[in-house]
C-alpha cells in the first residue's frame, strides 16, 4: 500500500504511471509481482515481489548493477512497466540503463540471481536474412519453463524492424529465435506491420496480436506453435459470436497451455460493440459483452483495457455495469466456464478498511490458483491509499 515500507529505505509511492493501465503478474504461489514508485529513497522506481506471507521484496531498483554487464546500472523502467512472473517465482521486466553502450534490456530475476536475455546493442538474429542489433524493447512474457517472448526493435542497416523474439532455454543459457518480424508476409495474407504484446505458454508456443497491411485483415491474432511456423488463429471481418465481425483487438490477449486466446474486441454490425472473448480455433466464445446481463447485477456498459488469463485457463476482467458510476467489478471465469462477480468497490479488506474504487484504468492479474491480483484504492479510517490487493479462497488482502 502506498507509504508502507520499502526494503530499499523509503516507502511505496504509487503503483502505476498516471493515464495508463498497469501490468500485474500473479502465481499459484500466492506471489504478485508489481511495478511501484519509491519516495525517500535512492531509488525513484523498482520492481517488487509481494509473497504469501505478506512480506515484500524487491526485485531489481534503480540504481541496481547488472550483474553479467559490466558496468551498466538499471535506469529506471520505461515507459510502460510491465513484469511478468511465472509459477516457479522468475520474474521478467523490461528495464533502461545507464553507465555503458545499452539503452535497455530484456531481465529474469530468479532465485535472487538476475540475467539478461538480450540488450541494446546485441546482435539480433535473423532479420530479413541478417543480423540486426537490438535497439529497445517491449512486452515481455515468461513461461514455467523459463521460455521468455518479447518485442524489440533492431536496427537493419539504415532500417528499423519490429520483431516479436523468443528465447528459449536450453540448460543455463537462453537461445534466440525470431517469430514474425514486421514487412514479412504474414500467415494469411499481407504484412506483418506491429506487433501487440506476444504471450508464451507452458508449452513453449506463442500467440501475438499485430497489425497487417495489404491483407484481407487488418489485425489478426497470430499462433507459433513451438515447433512449427506461426499461423493465423483470428482476423479482423471474422464473425464474432455475439454477431457483426471482429473490427479490432486488445493489444495484450491471454493464452492457456490448451492454446486458448482470451482478448477483448471491438465489433462492427449487428449485436454488442465490444466484448471479452476465448476463442479455440472456430470455437469463439462470448464471456461478457456491453449490454449483457453481469454477474451480481446489472449490465456490462464497459471494460478494462484487456482480460488476464491465467496458464490453466482461469480468466479475469475488470468491467463497469450500468448500475455504478465507475468500474464496479472484478470478474472471474473458472475454469468451467462460469463467470461471477468476484470484488466489488466496497468490499472489506482482511486487514480492515475497504476497497473504495478500482480506479480509473484498472488492471487485473489472475493465477492458476483463481487467485485475482488488482490495483485498487482503499479506504481505512476515512482515509484513502493506492494499493496491490489480491483476492483468493476467502476475504480479500
Amino acid at each position: 500500500m502506498a507509504d508502507e515500507p520499502v526494503g530499499v529505505n523509503g516507502s511505496f509511492d504509487r503503483f502505476g504511471l498516471q493515464v495508463q493501465a498497469m501490468v500485474l503478474a500473479s502465481n499459484n504461489r500466492g506471489e504478485t509481482a508489481f511495478y511501484a514508485t519509491i519516495r525517500r529513497s535512492q531509488s525513484e522506481e523498482g520492481i517488487f515481489l509481494a509473497k504469501a506471507d505478506g512480506k515484500i521484496t524487491p526485485i531489481a531498483v534503480a540504481g541496481d548493477p547488472v550483474p553479467d554487464q559490466a558496468g551498466q546500472l538499471i535506469a529506471g523502467f520505461g515507459e510502460r512497466p510491465a513484469p511478468v512472473m511465472n509459477d516457479e517465482g522468475s520474474v521478467a521486466f523490461i528495464a533502461t540503463l545507464a553507465g555503458g553502450r545499452g539503452a535497455a534490456g530484456v531481465f529474469v530475476a530468479s532465485e535472487g540471481r538476475l540475467r539478461t536475455i538480450a540488450s541494446s546493442g546485441m546482435k539480433a538474429p535473423v532479420i530479413l536474412g541478417g543480423i540486426g542489433v537490438f535497439a529497445e524493447f517491449e512486452a515481455v512474457s515468461l513461461n514455467s519453463r523459463g521460455d521468455v517472448a518479447f518485442v524489440a526493435w533492431v536496427r537493419h542497416g539504415r532500417e528499423t524492424i519490429e520483431v516479436v523474439y523468443v528465447a528459449r532455454k536450453v540448460g543455463a543459457v537462453h537461445q534466440l529465435t525470431k517469430v514474425a518480424a514486421s514487412g514479412e508476409l504474414a500467415p494469411g495474407g499481407g504484412f506483418f506491420a506491429g506487433f501487440g504484446a506476444p504471450v508464451v505458454n507452458n508449452k513453449g508456443a506463442i500467440a501475438f496480436p499485430a497489425v497487417v497491411k495489404l491483407g484481407p485483415a487488418l489485425g489478426a491474432i497470430f499462433v507459433a506453435p513451438a515447433d512449427a511456423p506461426a499461423h493465423l488463429f483470428l482476423g479482423t471481418g471474422d464473425p464474432a459470436p455475439t454477431g457483426g465481425i471482429f473490427a479490432r483487438f486488445s493489444e495484450r490477449v491471454g493464452f492457456d497451455d490448451s492454446g486458448r486466446v482470451a482478448f477483448g474486441a471491438f465489433i462492427n454490425g449487428r449485436g454488442p460493440d465490444f466484448g471479452i472473448f476465448v476463442a479455440d480455433g472456430a470455437d469463439r466464445r462470448a464471456v461478457a459483452a456491453r449490454g449483457q446481463p453481469a454477474p451480481g447485477g446489472g449490465a456490462y456498459s464497459s471494460f478494462g483495457a484487456w482480460p488476464s488469463m491465467s496458464h490453466t485457463g482461469e480468466l479475469a476482467f475488470v468491467a463497469a455495469t450500468d448500475q455504478g458510476q465507475a468500474f464496479d467489478g472484478v470478474f472471474l471465469m473458472n475454469a468451467a466456464g462460469k463467470v461471477t462477480r468476484v470484488v466489488a468497490p466496497g468490499d472489506p479488506l482482511m486487514d480492515g478498511g475497504k476497497l473504495a474504487s478500482l480506479g480509473y484504468y484498472p488492471t487485473v492479474a489472475v493465477g492458476s490458483d483463481g487467485s485475482v491480483s488488482l490495483l485498487g484504492i482503499v479506504e481505512r479510517n476515512g482515509e484513502e491509499a493506492n494499493a496491490v490487493l489480491r483476492y483468493g479462497l476467502g476475504p480479500m488482502k
